[in-house]
């Protein structure tokens, strides 16, 4: 069987394996259900805030309760319009709490307590507006007339210093595919960490090297768990777009396609980049429990690349943000808020790419000698020199 053939192989048992633990289903059920929380939540609670009752009584023009209306689906309130005979059953109803707000004779509002500063100045907005209809009406002026008269003037917003091409979102997106990009590289890493030493641990690593190359089994691990956390991220990020058209409780900031497009391309090269660190550097553990000290270093460099991002964010266009950007270890967190905030040049991110490619093939090979020299080692955790010499010698002096 060739090479990648193999590599497939050892990917959709990954996959298979990985997919029917415990661990994962709740890994995935807690991450779609925090996610959904966070956007369904604030909807459930601003729901039941966002009616509010309005009593009316006096000498009331008959087109105002509908002019209230009107303003307030402009702010997103929905005002229930009560009409009460006198003025006196209509503070009673203010002071009981059955309405919020009571209109006296069209220029007077009663509150119980403080005033809801959005509610007033619907309601104000409101009586002007019917006040100003009823004066051009009685001065002969045309309902066409009048709302030419009254037809907002349109007025550009410039930020001075903004790059052109940027939106006022950019800045936003940047920040959350930090983060986004960071915790999927560290989890899916970890997944990566955590199953080289379980499958050394319970040495059933034994039986798969008497079938399978070590580099190849080490690829194939990588490649089946990476696509199958871009399956968890896509399902959650689709179950998040459909829960927000849905609500419509959280105001997404608006990404461009090719901002997207790059955000894919960075999570994958940056997978495959820290997922091969710690492939490599797992076959040195010998019990779940030393994987995180293996791990620490590189653990060290990824965070130390995730603050060093935010130079392209605060100065994407400063000589030390494109360096970041194309230093492999800090180009995954660091171009795509670049490009997000539509500082490089149409090359940079091409150079970035073809340097991180070369620095994963590079890895690839030296990952895989590491792998092959550490892996069968049963005992004590496994210095690098020893993995990399792969000499039985250097691995008895690891375990002395």
């Amino acid at each position: 069987m060739t090479g990648p053939r193999l590599v497939g192989l050892v990917a959709r048992r990954e996959m298979r394996e990985r997919s029917r633990s415990r661990a994962f289903r709740i890994s995935v059920i807690v991450m779609i259900v925090v996610v959904l929380a966070v956007i369904i939540v604030p909807a459930l609670i601003a729901g039941g805030s966002k009616t509010r009752d309005v009593g009316i009584t006096g000498a009331t023009p008959a087109a105002l309760p509908a002019a209230v209306r009107a303003q307030g689906e402009v702010v997103g309130i929905n005002p229930r319009i009560h009409r009460y005979d006198s003025r006196s059953a209509a503070e009673r109803a203010v002071r009981s709490g059955d309405v919020d707000v009571v209109i006296v004779d069209a220029r007077r509002l009663e509150w119980r307590g403080e005033p809801d500063e959005q509610l007033r100045a619907v309601i104000t907005g409101a009586v002007q507006l019917v006040a100003v209809r009823e004066r051009a009406a009685a001065a002969g002026v045309g309902a066409g007339t009048l709302a030419a008269i009254l037809a907002p003037v349109p007025v550009a917003n410039v930020q001075l210093g903004q790059v052109l091409g940027r939106s006022r979102d950019d800045q936003t997106v940047a920040l959350v595919m930090t983060i986004v990009l960071l915790m999927a590289i560290s989890t899916y890493g970890g997944l990566v960490l955590t199953g080289v030493v379980e499958e050394k641990a319970t040495r059933v690593v034994e039986v798969l090297l008497a079938r399978i190359p070590a580099r190849t089994l080490l690829a194939g691990k990588i490649l089946g768990i990476g696509l199958l956390g871009f399956a968890q991220l896509a399902l959650t990020a689709l179950l998040a777009l459909v829960a927000t058209a849905t609500v419509n409780s959280v105001d997404l900031p608006a990404a461009r396609g090719a901002v997207l497009a790059w955000a894919v391309v960075w999570f994958v090269l940056g997978y495959s980049l820290y997922a091969t660190v710690f492939g490599a550097i797992g076959s040195l553990a010998s019990r779940t429990e030393d994987a995180q000290s293996v791990a620490g270093p590189v653990t060290i460099v990824l965070m130390a690349s995730y603050f060093a991002s935010f130079a392209s964010i605060g100065s994407p266009t400063s000589w030390w943000a494109r360096l970041f950007s194309y230093f492999p270890a800090t180009a995954p967190l660091t171009m795509p808020n670049r490009i997000a905030m539509s500082a490089p040049a149409w090359w940079e991110p091409l150079l970035a790419v073809a340097l991180t490619l070369a620095s994963i093939a590079a890895l690839v090979r030296l990952g895989g000698r590491v792998y092959s020299g550490a892996v069968l080692h049963a005992g004590p955790t496994v210095k690098l020199r020893a993995a990399w010499r792969g000499s039985p010698v250097g691995l008895d002096q690891a375990r002395s």
